[in-house]
């Protein structure tokens, strides 16, 4: 296979939250380098300008693209409508992301998150950069008024070096370290599939989503009165507290206080004691006294007396008259002597500290680093667990729990002003004026289970449409001639772990399509499957209302126990005795054998494979961390942590997390499967020339995909969508040899914006 490594150096211009945007006017390659296999040097172009001739040029033999943070590269090659790079994509090439590949090398070990190439050149034989490059650019030096020689011997290496190393030599050793392991790890095949998903989520950022913005200003208006509503039903909870203290809802140190009880510190001006005389501290000063025989008085005990021809006021002590001149130019005027006196009481900020009783204990796995006025620790008050505090009888937390919603919401997706940072915060502060595009982005190397994330702005977490309309605002780019579309696979995790327990009763429930939310409410109140559907669904069913709790609590337990939740958490969450949730988890892994099996073997394994590390963040004591590889050949880490005292006691030191332990395999497994099939969408699309530009990817949200489509494609595109992600255990068969027994269901929704949606596949 002939490949070529390349990498880019660009203009340098921030917008739209976006360290050296592509998409910004004035960026553009200062300077590319690139080397294809075989090459006994490096070689590098130079550019003044964003020019047509300004791409990288991709000969038909080249089969494979290596970059290290390849997105920005090819992000930049999109823009400037690089026709080589779409007929090499057209043809099947593919590419390889050293930063990715390193990220999954290493099981997703916080360490290889989003990982420079220098943190990881030496290992694999390369040099590390002295890099002064680095102080100009975060001086605010452009790229195109630094030292061509120096930008050159950065990129490609210098003549000493055979214009063999710089960046592209580095990534190249790296690359070529990188496939030998993972043949050695049999990843290959996974890594290959998840570049094609990575070149996915690149053209989706690089399609962007469309805007709306005056519905999206309609939704921030409405949003500022509930919040302005909100703060004024809270006001009335923190009347008593004395305006100085500067209470803010937003302030977690003080909405710890007014929940949990604590003292909040706070300055203001006052006076103080002087530590040297042990009175009020006083700025010096000095006083005219009246003199009487030499000796000055207190103008306080002197009686003012009519003076004659001075100007000013004469005094008498006991009768006796205030010394005067004899003579001279004063002579008659009264004597005064110059007394050094108390002056103005002196004022400093200072400490102050408000008590505040609470209204409910925390629970100690809530306590966080920081601690409050008097070093009490501090707990935390974010949406989950005020939603854990739902249930406690605390008078103002559902308005606090609405107002950090709120707060959020216009923080996250409209616009706010962030008074401790002095700018402005919102996915509206990342929309292009000129065609209201946002261009997102999606990170494949931030997450400890393979998942993706994203930021400015967030649209992997945006709410749903029963709890807000900020979905109104994601539009088609065609107008009134386009729809939005969202693929959705149902239940994944659920199938996820069918496909990895195997368990003949979860894959034949999958299977019969049943309500996993109905199931629980029949094994927990030893009811048949079919009763609890009727009572639980039909609104005519006596006694409907408290079914359909039972089924609320049961949806509940299901999410907790799939996030490895234990009994105790699960039974504050639903609200049910703990003794019923201990008796329905004993019922279900009765029902579900396979999963506990499963969850026993990937526990074995991490235990197997631990090897022990010395973490500097907990005094280098000694801890472990093991890993399991998943069938498709993805490895999982985990690391141990000091175990529960009733262990310790038993001369247990350190455990791994249950919870990580059944969760990382079902969640990673699952956001695997939807890259794999992003990469086969995106092949789909990459084919068809997008349709010929008339449907475009634009986003996936952990188990959706988006497309943005022109209504006269659309059923064309869903159709095969749904067929595309539907075909997942032939794709697991055909890449892994994996005997997939559940299907994957999706439903397909199509509307004019992401939330007015309705069923077409």
């Amino acid at each position: 296979m002939t490949y070529i490594v390349f990498d880019s150096e660009t203009e340098t211009h921030h917008s739209h939250k976006r360290k050296y945007n592509p998409f910004h006017a004035d960026n553009y390659v200062v300077l590319r380098g690139w080397k294809e296999q075989g090459d006994k040097v490096c070689s590098a172009e130079r550019f003044d300008s964003k020019t047509p001739d300004n791409y990288l040029k991709i000969p038909e033999r080249c089969k494979l693209l290596v970059g290290h943070n390849i997105k920005f590269d090819l992000l930049y090659e999109m823009a400037n409508n690089n026709p080589d790079l779409k007929s090499f994509f057209k043809r099947g090439g593919r590419i390889w992301c050293t930063q990715y590949a390193e990220y999954l090398l290493r099981a997703q070990a916080q360490d290889a998150q989003m990982c420079s190439m220098d943190s990881i050149v030496e290992s694999y034989g390369g040099r590390l950069k002295i890099n002064g490059l680095k102080a100009l650019w975060d001086a605010g030096v452009l790229t195109s008024e630094i030292d061509p020689d120096l930008l050159l011997d950065y990129l490609i290496g210098t003549e000493e070096e055979g214009r063999n190393s710089g960046d592209i030599g580095n990534t190249e050793l790296i690359f070529l370290g990188q496939v030998k392991e993972a043949k050695e790890l049999g990843m290959v095949q996974s890594i290959n599939l998840r570049m094609d998903g990575l070149a996915a989520t690149t053209e989706m950022e690089f399609n962007g989503l469309k805007v709306d913005v005056p519905r999206a200003k309609l939704n921030l208006s409405k949003l500022q009165v509930e919040l302005k509503t909100a703060q004024d039903e809270l006001a009335q909870y923190i009347e008593h507290i004395p305006d100085e203290v500067g209470f803010s809802w937003s302030s977690r140190v003080h909405t710890s206080c007014i929940i949990f009880g604590g003292t909040i510190r706070y300055k203001k001006q006052d006076t103080y004691i002087d530590e040297k005389t042990g009175k009020l501290a006083r700025y010096k000063a000095k006083e005219d006294w009246p003199l009487f025989g030499g000796d000055p008085m207190n103008p306080e005990d002197c009686e003012v007396v009519p003076n004659g021809l001075f100007d000013g006021t004469t005094y008498e002590y006991g009768g006796q008259a205030q010394d005067r001149f004899a003579g001279g130019k004063r002579k008659g005027d009264p004597k005064f002597k110059k007394v050094e006196v108390e002056g103005e009481v002196k004022i400093k900020y200072q400490d102050f500290f408000y008590e505040l009783p609470g209204y409910t204990e925390p629970k100690p796995e809530w306590a966080g680093k920081n601690t409050d006025g008097k070093g009490q620790p501090l707990y935390g008050t974010g949406s989950d667990i005020v939603e854990q505090l739902a249930k406690r009888d605390i008078p103002f937390l559902k308005t606090l729990g609405k107002l950090q919603a709120l707060n959020k919401e216009i923080g996250t997706y409209y616009v706010r002003y962030d008074e401790r940072k002095k700018v402005h915060v919102g996915m509206l502060t990342c929309v292009q004026k000129q065609d209201h595009i946002v261009h997102h982005s999606l990170n494949h190397t931030s997450t400890v289970t393979t998942r993706l994330s994203a930021n400015n702005p967030n649209c992997q977490n945006i709410p749903r449409g029963d709890k807000s309309e900020v979905k109104s605002i994601f539009v088609s780019r065609f107008g009134e001639n386009g729809e939005m579309v969202e693929a959705d696979y149902s239940q994944l995790e659920v199938v996820v772990q069918g496909l990895l327990s195997m368990d003949k009763n979860l894959c034949k429930d999958l299977i019969d399509k049943i309500d996993f939310h109905c199931k629980r409410v029949a094994l927990k109140n030893n009811i048949s499957y079919e009763d609890a559907l009727y009572w639980c669904k039909d609104e005519s069913a006596p006694d409907h209302k408290k079914w359909k709790s039972e089924r609320t609590k049961c949806k509940i337990f299901s999410f907790q126990r799939a996030y490895g939740g234990g009994a105790a958490l699960i039974a504050e969450e639903t609200g049910m005795d703990i003794d019923e949730v201990k008796g329905l988890i004993e019922k279900e892994d009765a029902e579900y054998k396979g999963i506990v099996k499963f969850n026993n073997l990937v526990e074995n394994e991490v235990n197997a494979t631990a090897e022990p590390f010395r973490d500097p963040h907990r005094g280098f004591r000694v801890f472990r961390k093991g890993t399991w590889q998943a069938p498709t050949g993805t490895l999982y880490g985990w690391r141990s942590y000091d175990a529960p005292s009733f262990l310790r006691h038993k001369g247990i030191t350190d455990t791994f997390k249950p919870t990580e332990l059944k969760n990382y395999p079902v969640q990673g497994t699952g956001g695997e499967i939807v890259q794999i099939i992003l990469g086969l969408l995106w092949r789909w699309f990459i084919k068809t020339d997008n349709f010929n530009n008339t449907a475009f990817l634009v986003n996936t949200v952990h188990d959706c995909v988006w497309v943005d489509t022109h209504k006269d494609t659309r059923e064309q595109v869903t159709k095969g969508m749904k067929v595309i992600m539907e075909s997942v255990p032939k794709v697991l068969e055909h890449y892994f040899g994996m005997d997939c027994p559940v299907p994957f269901p999706v439903d397909v929704e199509a509307g004019p914006n992401m939330l007015d949606l309705h069923h077409v596949a």
